[in-house]
């Protein structure tokens, strides 16, 4: 059943990894009614040469990836992978995002108050077993079928959705990009059309930020923007100072927004606000980041890299932007997470 998660100790309310940009006061998107007709609205600047002002992300709709099945898997690889980035590939393993963090997002929300409530409704009221065995359906003999027919050959049998994570690909040009990404492979075909169906639900109803680039789901490995050498400088915010920080999540000309590639921050202060703003610009060819390297080698390296196998995609969730910081006992950081504000289970 869904429900609504308790915040977290600390957890700050930034998309995908990092600290808190603005206070929610200053949010300047509501809710207009609830239901099918509800939309997120976007203030416009007033006079003359004012351009609409982009809303500022609060949360975002995903499918989580971490399970205590999977971590210890995810975990090795990620490592693996680090050690090799030691090795002078052209990138730092502080780019490398933390296993806790890594999902496949739906779509990037900017709410008030109320309108999370109305999102947590949303969610619960849907029945995702049913939308995964439409998915299958969907899957199997297209969308052009007829309803009777389709009806007429639905598996009875729900089967869990699973997925293999594989390859790193570039969100930009291979020989100079920012970001690398895992993609998610099924071999019954059905992840595509579930996540879509979600995402357009959700948008419908006027809570995702509207995009209408084809969705491209994928697993965050690498983004740079997270590691900025050299930030001593003003507002700089020592690793441990703070227990929580902002991120963000993804898109492109051919990849869709997503609060994965909006970008997630596990370093700094001025690295989480640089993240919030490359999340509304996605991480297309033309997004914006501090370093951009040549990942040709890496990405020819991994591209038949399994990162992990048999993931059990088994919940949908809504989080809040801005991954937060979990200490071990001796206070050193030792992974991070988002902060679930509800999920429900498939």
């Amino acid at each position: 059943m869904g429900k609504k998660k308790g915040p977290g100790k600390g957890a700050y309310n930034d998309f995908l990894d990092g600290e808190r940009l603005r206070d929610n006061a200053d949010i300047k998107t509501t809710l207009q009614g609830s239901g099918s007709g509800s939309r997120a609205g976007h203030v416009r600047g007033r006079g003359k040469g004012r351009r609409e002002k982009k809303p500022q992300l609060t949360h975002f709709l995903c499918l989580p990836l971490v399970n205590t099945g999977i971590k210890a898997q995810l975990h090795a690889a990620l490592e693996k992978f680090k050690q090799e980035l030691g090795t002078g590939l052209g990138v730092s393993e502080k780019a490398v995002r933390p296993v806790g963090t890594l999902h496949l997002t739906l779509g990037v929300m900017s709410l008030d108050s109320p309108g999370v409530e109305e999102v947590g409704k949303v969610l619960e009221a849907l029945d995702l077993g049913a939308l995964v065995k439409d998915a299958g359906t969907m899957a199997l003999f297209g969308e052009s079928v007829k309803e009777a027919e389709v009806e007429a050959q639905k598996p009875d049998e729900f089967k869990p959705l699973r997925i293999d994570l594989k390859a790193l690909l570039p969100m930009q040009q291979p020989h100079k990009t920012s970001t690398l990404y895992a993609e998610p492979m099924d071999a019954t075909g059905r992840i595509i059309p579930f996540a879509e169906t979600l995402r357009e639900h959700f948008t419908e109803k006027g809570f995702l930020v509207p995009d209408t680039r084809p969705l491209k789901l994928h697993a965050t490995i690498v983004n740079t923007i997270y590691a900025k050498p050299g930030r001593q400088g003003r507002g700089q915010v020592e690793p441990k100072a703070k227990s929580e920080h902002k991120s963000g999540v993804m898109s492109s000309q051919e990849q869709p927004h997503d609060p994965c590639n909006i970008i997630e921050a596990n370093s700094d202060a001025e690295a989480e606000v640089v993240a919030a703003k490359e999340r509304s610009e996605g991480h297309g060819p033309n997004a914006k980041s501090w370093l951009r390297f040549d990942a040709s080698t890496l990405i020819e390296r991994y591209k038949d890299f399994v990162w992990a196998e048999n993931v059990c995609i088994d919940r949908v969730q809504v989080c809040k932007m801005g991954a937060t910081k979990i200490l071990g006992e001796d206070g050193d950081v030792v992974d991070e997470a988002y902060e679930c504000v509800f999920e429900k289970m498939i």
